[in-house]
């Protein structure tokens, strides 16, 4: 299966379109290592997510044995689900020999079914990822930051074109343009609504992966209402920290902190889905990336089903 197959059965498997950011702070759990950290939040929310994001910077800062913690964390998600997507959250883009190296760690090395790119170095710097048709691009668009408006929001004047516009509506009208695989998606920030509006207007159908959301002060409502396209899809709002911590409990007490977690995701995914409009509640593909027609959704698993006895671990 593709990228966008395996989110479009996991969004169906499991009435989710929470993708979940897998991000682990070592100063933010003194008392366990970082891999059993991970592996309370995969067991948690294993069949209550749409995809795991981990964030590459977090894993590299650490050194060789955070390296090693990535992989193990990708074997433990392999694991528990072994068709459950990755989005490999690194935010690269270079030119010639390196981005062909960093398509090869990646997609080769770690095997992540999508990453997050950045386009700032224009086609260059994505090409050789979007030359792998099976797996996800998402471009940075508009980004959630503050600071994303320095460049962002400068008004640039394209040749041809008479009115000055923000440089993202630029960079999302390059991606429709750069999406010959059907692989491109656009990273759009939550805590930009009326910005997620415009370039979902740009891109109907583009996926969209959205962060932002809690911590950073997105809301789940005007994220979702300005996110979804004309078919009740096109999006997957990513939840880090808010899940994450959500668990800190004493030490020896895993069952706390797996119930705390789920507690946590179960509300965020139903929120999320409480702002679709009704069609897509019942039937619903994520996006058209791989062009199949959308399936029935089933009834959603009975929420109190361990984890461990889905994956049979």
């Amino acid at each position: 299966m593709n990228f966008f197959e395996k989110l479009t059965n996991a969004t169906q498997q499991n009435n989710s379109l929470l993708c979940v950011g897998i991000d682990p702070d070592p100063n933010m759990i003194p008392d366990d290592s970082v891999v059993a950290f991970n592996e309370q939040i995969i067991e948690a929310i294993i069949n209550l997510a749409c995809a795991y994001k981990p964030n590459l910077a977090i894993y590299e800062s650490m050194g060789i044995e955070g390296l090693k913690a990535l992989q193990k964390t990708i074997g433990l998600i392999r694991e528990f689900n072994p068709d459950m997507p990755i989005i490999g959250d690194g935010k690269r883009g270079d030119i010639g020999i390196c981005s062909q190296a960093y398509a090869r760690t990646l997609f080769d090395q770690y095997k992540f079914d999508a990453v997050t790119a950045n386009p700032y170095m224009g086609f260059d710097a994505v090409e050789d990822f979007l030359l792998h048709k099976d797996k996800g691009v998402f471009v940075l668009c508009r980004t959630s930051n503050p600071s994303g408006k320095d460049l962002q929001e400068l008004m640039v004047t394209q040749r041809g074109k008479a009115a000055a516009r923000p440089l993202y509506e630029t960079v999302a009208e390059l991606a429709l343009s750069w999406n010959k695989n059907g692989n491109v998606g656009l990273v759009v920030g939550a805590t930009y609504p009326e910005q997620i509006r415009r370039i979902r207007q740009i891109c109907p159908n583009t996926l969209f992966l959205i962060p932002g959301v809690g911590w950073q002060g997105g809301k789940v409502e005007n994220t979702v209402r300005s996110a979804v396209n004309a078919e009740g899809k096109g999006f997957i709002i990513n939840v880090s920290r808010q899940i994450m911590y959500a668990g800190r409990t004493p030490k020896g007490t895993h069952n706390e902190a797996v119930k705390r977690m789920r507690h946590v995701a179960r509300q965020l995914r139903n929120e999320i889905n409480s702002y679709l409009p009704m069609p897509s509640r019942e039937s619903q593909q994520v996006c058209d990336g791989n062009g199949d027609k959308a399936k029935q959704r089933g009834s959603p698993q009975e929420e109190a089903t361990p984890a461990s006895a889905i994956s049979g671990r």
